[in-house]
């Protein structure tokens, strides 16, 4: 049974995605208390400052049973709608048997946080160029 994505309620909030291989979408966790649930599936969606994890523990027990484990996520802030342009977008990767961290496929180079984390038919991108926070006073 797929959940239905309650936006009003989830929308703005801070929640952890990763590749499915049961159900070949995206999931959506968000945090309730101490525990993370899962909220929904995805092959769309959008994710605002974006932050890549790999445990290493969880890693090594892929390598080691070569069976896989959720051990590789990112974590952001969950948006709704996707911006009117998006920025030039390059494929992000991640492969537990070929290295510890999230990479761009491009080039192989590592990426630990982004602007924006955009799904597309279940490939996710990343802007090229990550901004700095602007520094706000008021």
């Amino acid at each position: 049974m797929k959940n239905k994505i309650n936006w009003q309620i989830c929308q703005g909030l801070q929640t952890r995605i990763y590749r499915n291989l049961r159900t070949g979408t995206m999931s959506l966790q968000q945090k309730f208390g101490n525990s993370w649930l899962v909220i929904g599936h995805v092959t769309n969606v959008v994710i605002k400052h974006p932050k890549f994890y790999v445990s290493e523990p969880g890693r090594q027990r892929v390598i080691k049973e070569k069976q896989k484990n959720v051990h590789a996520y990112s974590t952001g802030i969950l948006v709704n709608v996707a911006p009117e342009k998006l920025p030039d977008l390059q494929e992000i990767y991640y492969c537990p048997y070929a290295q510890s961290y999230f990479s761009w496929k491009e080039t192989g180079e590592p990426i630990t946080h982004a602007d924006l984390l955009v799904v597309i038919d279940n490939r996710v991108f990343c802007p090229v160029e990550v901004k700095q926070p602007q520094l706000s006073l008021f």
